[in-house]
């Protein structure tokens, strides 16, 4: 009687053990106002989801504010967001994207720094995600002036 109790009791501690499990993207799958400096400069919302079950894989739709129905890619990594280089089609245009983004103030903003080339030569860009981000646009864009 003793082993049954044993057993019981053990896999009691699993299920504790698995319901404490969260899925890190949870405090970032949503949608986000964008402040993206650069040349041109834009504002604009880009939804961040989970892509499958893999709690390291995102994806971004409307990326850069590109108008099509394909998201991009990327990785969650405690604080980082990598967008590895990919191809993403607008229309006629092809758009080879890839950089980074580091998550901060509890989950409340995302700053992205990425490359764009859509044939024409790079282009990199810093993106705001998230209402404090927004405050502070002059300085990213003074940043990118000097």
């Amino acid at each position: 009687m003793s082993m049954f109790l044993t057993a019981v009791v053990f896999q009691s501690c699993q299920i504790d053990d698995q319901s404490a499990l969260t899925d890190p993207r949870d405090a970032i799958a949503k949608m986000w106002r964008v402040s993206d400096s650069g040349d041109p400069n834009a504002d604009y919302d880009v939804t961040i989801a989970k892509d499958g079950t893999d709690v390291t894989k995102i994806t971004l739709d409307n990326f850069h504010n590109l108008q099509t129905t394909q998201k991009v890619s990327a990785i969650l990594a405690s604080k980082i967001i990598t967008i590895p280089m990919q191809d993403i089609i607008e229309g006629s245009t092809t758009y080879t994207i890839d950089g980074e983004g580091v998550i901060s103030n509890d989950n409340e903003s995302i700053v992205f720094e990425y490359t764009i080339n859509d044939g024409d030569g790079e282009v990199n860009y810093i993106a705001g995600f998230g209402k404090v981000i927004t405050a502070k646009k002059k300085l990213i864009v003074a940043s990118l002036l000097q």
